[in-house]
C-alpha cells in the first residue's frame, strides 16, 4: 500500500482535490496551533483566528502551492510558518518595536560571530528563549546565552539608542527583511538539509559557511527548518473526529469508510 506524504498532499492541493486539503488539516493543523501557541500565546485558542487561517491556505494560488514550491516535508513546514504568521499580522498587525534594528547594523554589530553563534542569536528574533533555543541547536544553554550576551553588547556599541532584547523586538521585522535578501548565492534546500542531517564533508561545509557567515537570507532559513523538525517530532496529527468539523468549514466531502470500517461498525 502507497504511503501518502506531504509532497503528494502538495500536489492534490495544486489541483484542488479535497484529499490534499484532507492531509493539510489532519496533518499540519496541529503544526499551525503550535506555532499560534509560540508567537501568538494570547490567540492560539482562537478558533475564529485558526478556521480564517485554514481558509485562507486553501488556495492553491498560496505561496505555499506554488511552484517549484517545497521539495520536503520540513520546507513546506518552514513555507507554512511563513504564510500562517503573515496572515495573522494582516489580521491583527503586532506593535512596532521602540528602537528599531535593521539587517546593516546587525551584520556589522556581529561580524565575527560564526555561523553558529548568528543562528543561536537569530532564534532570540524567533522568539525563542536561551532553553529552546539549546533543544533546537543541541547545545548547552550557558552557550547559548554566551552568544546573546556579546550580541547585546555588540549591538549597544553599535547603536545610537539600545534596549535590551531588540532581536526579539525586531523579529517580524528582521525575519521580512531576511527573506526579501536571498541572493544567487544563497544555498539550495538540499544544502541545508544536508547539513543540519550531518550527510556533508568538511570541505563542503566550509564552503557553505562561507556564503552563511555573510548572509541573513541563510541564517533565517536554517533557523526555520530547525524549527519545522522540531514543530514535527512535538505535534501528532489530528484524529478523524478531530478533523472533520474543520474538514466541513472548509467543504470538504466526508472521509469515506473502508469495507472492514463499515463491517466492523467502526
Amino acid at each position: 500500500m502507497a504511503i501518502y506524504t506531504c509532497l503528494d498532499m502538495i500536489r492534490d492541493c495544486r489541483a484542488n482535490r479535497p484529499e490534499g486539503w484532507s492531509y493539510l488539516v489532519t496533518t499540519y493543523v496541529p503544526v499551525i496551533r503550535r506555532l499560534l501557541a509560540h508567537y501568538y500565546a494570547n490567540r492560539w485558542a482562537d478558533a475564529e483566528l485558526i478556521h480564517r487561517v485554514l481558509k485562507a491556505l486553501r488556495n492553491p494560488q498560496s505561496p505555499l502551492f506554488a511552484a517549484p514550491g517545497a521539495g520536503t516535508e520540513r520546507e513546506f513546514v518552514a513555507m507554512l510558518r511563513q504564510e500562517v504568521l503573515r496572515l495573522v499580522e494582516a489580521d491583527q498587525p503586532s506593535g512596532k518595536a521602540e528602537v528599531d534594528l535593521d539587517l546593516e547594523t546587525l551584520s556589522s554589530a556581529l561580524e565575527p560571530f560564526t555561523v553558529t553563534e548568528k543562528q543561536l542569536v537569530w532564534f532570540e528574533s524567533m522568539a525563542y528563549n536561551a532553553e529552546a533555543t539549546a533543544l533546537l541547536m543541541n547545545l548547552e544553554v550557558s552557550t547559548v546565552q554566551k552568544a546573546r550576551d556579546r550580541a547585546e553588547e555588540a549591538l549597544r556599541g553599535a547603536l545610537d539608542r539600545w534596549r535590551r532584547g531588540l532581536m526579539g523586538d525586531n523579529g517580524l521585522a528582521l525575519g521580512r527583511l531576511a527573506l526579501a535578501g536571498r541572493t544567487a548565492d544563497c544555498l539550495s534546500s538540499k544544502a541545508y538539509l544536508e547539513i543540519i542531517d550531518g550527510r556533508i564533508t568538511w570541505a563542503r561545509k566550509k564552503d557553505y559557511d562561507f556564503h552563511v557567515v555573510r548572509c541573513w537570507h541563510c541564517v533565517d532559513f536554517f533557523c526555520r527548518i530547525r524549527e519545522s523538525d522540531f514543530a514535527l517530532r512535538q505535534t501528532r496529527p489530528l484524529t478523524a473526529e478531530e478533523a472533520r468539523p474543520l474538514c466541513e468549514l472548509l467543504g470538504l466531502p466526508a472521509e469515506k469508510k473502508s469495507l472492514w470500517q463499515r463491517v466492523l461498525g467502526g
